[in-house]
């Protein structure tokens, strides 16, 4: 894991982030205090309407990744992504 100040991260944000694609982590310090631990994001991990709902900030994934076992199951039928999008805009609305 590689140490780097706050100043450095947003002076060279954009080859940080490809060290972070690349696979290396980053903890951002600020003086000697960690403040933030910057890692790489699986997308590959999640289906593509996970993936629109994280991307919209709707969805959180989970810190650490749980065993298959430990997965919710699927549930039955088929929910368009409209219709999961709508839900979620009634939900919050509330």
């Amino acid at each position: 894991m590689k140490r780097i100040k706050i100043e450095d991260l947003t002076a060279q944000l954009s080859a940080h982030i490809q060290a972070v694609k690349d696979g290396e982590e980053l903890l951002v310090c600020e003086g000697d205090k960690p403040v933030a631990r910057i890692v790489r994001f699986d997308v590959e991990n999640y289906s593509e309407q996970e993936q629109r709902l994280i991307a919209k900030g709707v969805l959180t994934p989970p810190r650490e990744r749980t065993s298959a076992r430990k997965r919710w199951p699927r549930p039955a039928g088929n929910v368009s992504a409209e219709a999961m999008e709508r839900v979620w805009k009634w939900m919050r609305e509330d």
